[in-house]
């Protein structure tokens, strides 16, 4: 019988490429990236409006954005540096945050004006490095924004239902917005004039929104949805709004 001869060095040749190509790709996917941290507050008034407004002796809580830029790199923590204005208070649960690489989260910062100050704007100044690093971030700033004196109410604005709208399913959401020359402090929600519900507007950016889901089984005929909003030293708004279930 003939005997035949088996040889595999192009096999073992291959297996090593391999191997080698293998381990070049898994290096360059663990490489890390470091990159400076960013921060800001979001707290705005009004687009490219920094900063809250708040009356003498309030608190408002800022929330700080905090940013990891790294790519590929492991979590790192962060330390966060707050300045503000003589004679405020400030106060914060924690001062520190640890972030994955390139992503994003939040820190509270409440602060508190004197009971006696001029009214203005007082800057609140924010910065962030790395926890071990002495090389802080530029710093961003925001403002609280003191007043005293407040005569315009809140608008109310984008009900939900619409005057006149015919309602039908199993349930509906009631939705509206308010904003203030100042700060809306709350919006509360009466349907056929018994109270139902409240959106505390606390440190609120922008506008305040109230949504409330009210189930319409064994709703049907005509209503009347009524939405107050309130500022901080009690001007009010009514908007009323008379809708049918069908």
């Amino acid at each position: 019988m003939r005997r035949v001869r088996l040889t595999v060095p192009i096999v073992l040749l291959a297996w090593s490429s391999f191997v080698t190509v293998g381990a070049t790709n898994a290096a360059a996917s663990q490489s890390c990236v470091r990159s400076n941290p960013g921060v800001t507050v979001d707290n705005n008034w009004a687009w490219s409006a920094p900063g809250s407004w708040g009356m003498p002796g309030q608190q408002l809580t800022y929330a700080i954005d905090v940013r990891n830029y790294d790519i590929g790199c492991g979590s790192s923590s962060f330390v966060i540096n707050v300045a503000v204005a003589s004679g405020f208070a400030i106060s914060m649960p924690t001062n520190t945050i640890s972030l994955k690489s390139y992503s994003s989260g939040y820190l509270w910062a409440h602060v508190t004006s004197p009971s006696v100050i001029a009214d203005g704007d007082y800057p609140l100044s924010v910065a962030v490095e790395r926890a071990g690093s002495s090389s802080p971030s530029s710093p961003t700033t925001s403002y609280y924004k003191v007043y005293s004196l407040d005569l315009a109410a809140p608008t109310l604005f984008w009900p939900n239902p619409g005057d006149g709208n015919t309602l039908s399913g199993r349930s509906y959401t009631f939705t509206v917005s308010s904003s203030d020359d100042h700060a809306v402090k709350k919006i509360d929600l009466f349907i056929d004039n018994a109270y139902v519900s409240t959106t505390a507007c606390d440190d609120i950016s922008y506008t305040c929104q109230l949504g409330y889901k009210w189930s319409l089984r064994g709703a049907s005929g005509q209503h009347t949805v009524t939405f107050e909003a309130y500022d901080w030293v009690g001007n009010l708004s009514l908007l009323p709004v008379t809708f049918t279930v069908s």
